[in-house]
């Protein structure tokens, strides 16, 4: 099936170039010295640098065309995969509210100017109401799908804000969290755990897309 494979090659590339974005940072916590030297730079900014952090989650889940593993990645570099983990989360709650309220005051002109028109196509089951709630729920919660594309589409429906804002913040949890734990690794000098989470993830992300697709009909997708 074409849109099936369209699919798996969205994620493949997601998965992709995340790699691509890494290669530099990983290269620099390699050693002791480069890991001392961001940990240096990161004390720098005091009490500001979880909250740069956030802005900085917050930035790249508005302009969605930027990948989130690297971000989410970094966190668990600088601050440890729990509070990587917890500054995420709050970045992606502020950004979900964010995208929710423009796309709701500038309609899908908006929406338009970040999400390719195929996109609408492929996920036409948005449009399904009685299960919208439960299909974002997945696909927010399979790794490697395009959560910021989803989160404008999503909100162009009549989907409750308040559920909404619940939905797109626990579902992206168990994502977010694997990324942190490869930043954790990363920052801790642990490259072959880090390749390991990322395999299982990028696994995991495989399959349960693979699995969606399959169980389309029940869904309405």
């Amino acid at each position: 099936d074409v849109e099936r494979s369209r699919g798996l090659g969205d994620v493949y590339k997601r998965q992709v170039l995340t790699i691509f974005v890494l290669v530099p940072f990983i290269r620099l916590l390699a050693t002791e010295q480069g890991r001392d030297m961001i940990q240096k730079r990161v004390e720098g900014f005091g009490i500001f640098a979880p909250v740069l952090f956030v802005l900085m989650e917050i930035t790249h889940i508005v302009l969605a065309f930027i990948p989130g593993g690297p971000v989410e990645i970094i966190g668990g570099v600088l601050f440890g995969a729990f509070w990587g983990l917890v500054l995420c989360e709050i970045g992606i709650f502020a950004a979900t509210v964010i995208i929710y309220n423009l796309v709701k005051k500038f309609g899908k002109p908006l929406v338009d100017a970040f999400v390719p028109e195929d996109k609408f196509k492929k996920f036409k089951f948005l449009h399904d109401e009685k299960k919208l709630e439960l299909i974002v729920f997945i696909i927010l919660m399979i790794p490697g799908t395009p959560k910021d594309v989803i989160s404008y589409m999503t909100s162009l429906t009549d989907i409750n804000r308040y559920r909404f804002y619940f939905i797109a913040t626990l579902a992206r949890i168990p994502s977010v969290t694997s990324s942190a734990f490869m930043g954790a690794t990363l920052g801790n000098g642990k490259p072959v755990i880090t390749v390991i989470i990322f395999l299982i993830t990028g696994a995991v992300g495989t399959v349960s897309y693979t699995h969606l697709r399959a169980h389309e009909t029940s869904l309405h997708l």
